[in-house]
């Protein structure tokens, strides 16, 4: 028993220090990633959520309210992984109308080409 609870101490051990190295700060007299952004500029009427799209990954940017921009940066790490993104358009907003419903719905999906420190632009019809 002794030697189990030994043996799983240095697992957790060996564990730790891994998982710290991974959540490190990067190097100091490295330069950060240049920030890549993407605007968005909404002529709907209805508000609808932006996400960013690449191979199995789904992450929400966040709002555009309807006839409106919004800027946002995008994670480098789904920028510097590859050379185009997909964008994602969700409608959350129905003005009410009978024949729309209420219910959320993915409407389109737009690829882009991207590098890191482009500064994208992207408008909804």
């Amino acid at each position: 028993m002794r030697t189990q609870a030994a043996l799983l101490l240095v697992l957790v051990a060996v564990a730790s220090a891994c998982g710290g190295a991974h959540g490190a700060a990067s190097d100091p007299n490295q330069p950060p990633p240049p920030k890549t952004t993407v605007a968005v500029e909404s002529r709907k009427l209805v508000d609808v959520n932006l996400y960013a799209l690449t191979g199995t990954r789904r992450m929400r940017l966040g709002t555009v309210p309807g006839m409106s921009t919004r800027n946002f940066v995008l994670p480098p790490d789904m920028v510097g992984n590859t050379d185009r993104i997909r964008f994602g358009i969700e409608i959350i907003g129905t003005l009410g109308h009978k024949s729309l419903g209420s219910e959320r719905g993915f409407e389109s999906e737009q690829e882009m080409s991207v590098r890191p420190g482009d500064e994208l632009s992207l408008t909804i019809y």
